[in-house]
């Protein structure tokens, strides 16, 4: 009689690794505000932060988390030209609870990093671009950060968070969603589902548009990083 499983059996454990961050702005130390700002599918932080640099207000700190998975962004090729352009993601389909708890413990280390450094009356805000938005929701309604005002561009939330927390983390909160008017990925109609859903946790969340696609705009990048 043979007594072996038919197939593999995986196993899950938990390790440490290396992660990082980028920062733009003023100090940590002499920051009045801080927006913790997350990247979208395919982007590395320091790719995505130098997109702020001359939209950042003068007392104003930025700092973007990196998202765990990096992986070359291109289809292998035999010149390994393919290597040049690597990317990140916050999630996949596989193993994607893991991949949640993961990020949200990472989130929740590289705030605890930040704002021990930073004076007790810092104004938090965050910023989540494209795949980044529904990460931010996530790490919002956990209910390690509760920002002053929350940014969703380009993006939607979350489809996994009940509204119940989500509103409570974002009561007291500026919530706008920003998109531009041509967004790939992101029709009129798609958008203004967006704002409904924002809506729903935070009634006076509004929408800001720009001309163009499924990027950051830099003069409303300026206008929304400052903080009431």
């Amino acid at each position: 009689m043979n007594d072996m499983p038919d197939g593999p059996r995986l196993v899950t454990r938990r390790t440490q690794r290396t992660a990082r961050y980028a920062v733009l702005g003023v100090p940590v130390e002499s920051a009045q505000c801080i927006w913790f700002v997350l990247h979208g599918y395919g982007q590395l932080a320091t790719r995505f932060i130098r997109k702020f640099a001359g939209a950042i207000p003068a007392n104003t700190c930025v700092v973007a988390p990196e998202a765990l998975s990096r992986f070359y962004a291109e289809m292998p090729r035999v010149d390994g030209g393919h290597l040049q352009r690597v990317g990140a993601t916050w999630m996949t389909r596989e193993a994607r609870e893991d991949d949640i708890a993961d990020t949200l413990s990472w989130l929740d280390l590289v705030y605890r990093d930040v704002t021990s450094q930073a004076s007790p009356a810092v104004r938090v805000g965050v910023l989540g671009f494209s795949q980044g938005v529904a990460t931010a929701t996530r790490w919002i309604a956990s209910g390690a950060v509760r920002p002053t005002a929350f940014v969703a561009w380009a993006g939607r939330p979350a489809h996994d968070v009940p509204d119940a927390l989500l509103a409570a983390a974002l009561a007291n909160a500026v919530v706008t969603f920003a998109c531009g008017d041509a967004d790939e990925f992101l029709n009129a109609q798609q958008q203004r589902d967006v704002v409904d859903m924002l809506q729903r946790v935070q009634p006076h969340a509004t929408m800001a548009s720009f001309s163009g696609g499924h990027q950051l705009d830099g003069p409303l990048l300026s206008s929304l990083l400052t903080l009431p």
